[in-house]
Formats: C-alpha cells, structure tokens, sequence
C-alpha cells in the first residue's frame, strides 16, 4: 500500500513537472515567433531605406559624372546667373 502511495505521488509529481516544462516550452515559442515577426518587419523597413538611400547614391554619382563636363559646368552657371564674356543674358519679365 505504501508502495502504491509513492508511485502516485511520483506519477503526481512527474505530470505536474512535464505539465509544467510543456507549459513553459509553449511560451517561449510564442515568444520567439513574436520577436521574428518583429524582426521581420524591422527589416523590411531597413530594406526599403536601402533603396532610397541607394537611388540617392545613383543620382550623386550621376551629378559627379556629369560635374566633370564643360557643359554641364556651364548650365549650372547660366542657372546662377553667370555668363559667358560677350554672351548677351535675355531676361524675361512679363511672367513677373
């Protein structure tokens, strides 16, 4: 009788440990798969900066391939109001 005590009190115990450790397992799955999803969505929005910062790089190199130019030198300088010596500057004042 003895015996069958124990054995019901370790089956007892060792449920409620398995119970337990289920229990536990069940959390921190749900958990990880919380942080992935967060993760994931910190990533795509690290991807989409990638991309905007990468067309920013493009169009910088662009205009530094295009600085080398002559011509490009001078359109920004017509844009600042430079001119070429002799050149006759036309400005349009009906539109103001």
């Amino acid at each position: 009788m003895l015996l069958l005590r124990r054995k019901r009190r370790t089956s007892v115990v060792v449920k409620a440990a398995l119970f337990c450790f289920a229990l536990y397992a069940v959390i921190t799955i749900v958990q990880l798969q919380l942080d992935i999803n967060r993760k994931n969505g910190e990533l795509e929005d690290l991807e989409s900066e990638i991309k905007v910062v990468n067309g920013e790089n493009d169009a910088l190199r662009e205009s530094l391939e295009l600085g080398n130019t002559d011509s490009y030198i001078a359109s920004i300088a017509r844009e600042n109001g430079y001119a070429v010596s002799g050149e006759r500057v036309m400005i349009d004042t009906s539109s103001k």
